[in-house]
């Protein structure tokens, strides 16, 4: 018998097994329970449970029937405002663990739990559709996802009139419940507009090639409107994307300069323009680039230009001083020349904005050479996932006397 004494960043039970840590999948703290070792290695173990001795008073029933398979919501066993303490005190414990300060904190809740994905990728295997069970190749069978909008989900029982076999599609749904169905396959699809009357499909996209109507789709935000096309990202969730552009919104400066890194679709850039006198915006997609100078047309702006370039190559070039900058990287992100540019731009504030906790504390570190953290925000982009966004409001040191 083991018991379990936190949850680790990935939401996991932690337990001991003679002094080497063990992460433990589906049991959380205080429950005691058996377990048998799936994996050893030098430093760690892991397990699953194979009996329950003592069950936690914070354990729920998962609604989602594929939880203890699919591995997407790993988080379902707790109630909602349980996972938003996790992934508070998870940020916390990891700003602390590398000496990061910051002047206040944040939380920001989603709005809705569930059915809020706008987005989801599935697996085809011998004509099954689904998801990978966690950290394996085995496919897992779905009819309805949980995470995804009612408008994805009505989808799903359409898909297998595709005649798929083997390959990939990927289910997007816009503000209107339109849709967009893209596939990436070798085989010889069927497909027939008359199969799908009832949801409203506004394209399919086989191969990067568009076989029905359009390879893009109309998103609106906060009274603005983007295009977005079939491979360009965009933020799976429209609440707190849009409480992401309220933010921006409420801290930038009048009449500033505004340099705009993985501007993707150019949404942040966008937003940023409504206040500042110039913007540059900058990404290395094509099809992102093209949906972004067409929404600043859409969007009638005229203060932003569009750069279709590796930010890591062409940040250096750029001979303007900003006194604002925005960041949205990968989740590897920032480059270490992106990195040494922006602490020698001497903008007056960074926003930045992470998918990934990592790598944002190891940038912070750098760039807490020479900025505050005024703010840090935690949103709740990916709930019931161990994911979260964050978002810091950094401002120029003000330098010693």
């Amino acid at each position: 018998m083991n018991e379990i004494n936190k949850l680790d960043y990935y939401g996991r039970g932690i337990t001991y097994i003679d002094g080497k840590i063990t992460f433990v999948k589906n049991a959380l703290p205080s429950e005691k329970v058996d377990i048998k070792i799936t994996k050893s290695l030098k430093k760690y173990n892991e397990a699953e449970v194979t009996k329950y001795i003592n069950i936690s008073d914070k354990r729920i029933k998962p609604r989602c029937p594929y939880f203890n398979t699919c591995g997407g919501c790993n988080l379902e066993h707790l109630k909602y405002l349980d996972t938003v303490n996790f992934k508070e005190n998870k940020i916390k414990e990891l700003f602390c663990h590398n000496n990061i300060e910051y002047k206040s904190l944040e939380v920001i809740k989603n709005e809705k739990d569930f059915n809020y994905r706008n987005k989801i990728s599935l697996k085809v295997i011998n004509k099954e559709i689904g998801f990978y069970e966690e950290k394996s190749h085995k496919l897992i069978k779905i009819n309805n996802c949980l995470l995804a909008k009612e408008s994805i989900n009505n989808t799903l029982d359409l898909l297998e009139k595709l005649n798929v076999i083997n390959g990939s599609i990927t289910v997007r749904s816009n503000y209107n419940d339109e849709i967009l169905i893209i596939i990436n396959t070798e085989d010889k699809i069927t497909f027939n507009k008359d199969d799908f009357i009832s949801i409203k499909l506004v394209g399919v996209v086989l191969n990067n090639k568009t076989i029905y109507g359009n390879n893009f789709f109309y998103e609106r935000i906060n009274g603005f409107l983007f295009k977005v096309s079939f491979n360009a990202f965009f933020q799976i969730n429209n609440y707190i994307t849009s409480k992401i552009f309220d933010i921006i919104k409420d801290n930038l400066d009048e009449n500033t300069k505004v340099l705009d890194l993985y501007s993707g679709v150019g949404t942040l850039g966008l937003i940023a323009s409504k206040k500042a006198k110039k913007v540059i915006s900058i990404e290395k997609i094509k099809n992102a680039v093209l949906d972004n100078i067409f929404n600043i047309k859409l969007n009638k702006q005229n203060n932003i230009e569009v750069l279709c370039k590796d930010a890591s190559k062409v940040i250096n070039k750029i001979n303007i001083d900003f006194d604002n900058i925005i960041i949205d990287p990968p989740r590897s992100g920032l480059f270490k020349s992106g990195l040494d540019i922006i602490l020698n731009s001497n903008a007056n504030k960074i926003i930045y904005i992470s998918c990934n906790p990592d790598t944002l504390v190891r940038d912070l570190k750098i760039l807490n050479s020479k900025y505050i953290i005024n703010k840090l925000y935690i949103l709740d982009m990916f709930s019931y996932s161990y994911h979260v966004e964050c978002m810091t409001l950094l401002s120029l040191k003000t330098p010693e006397k």
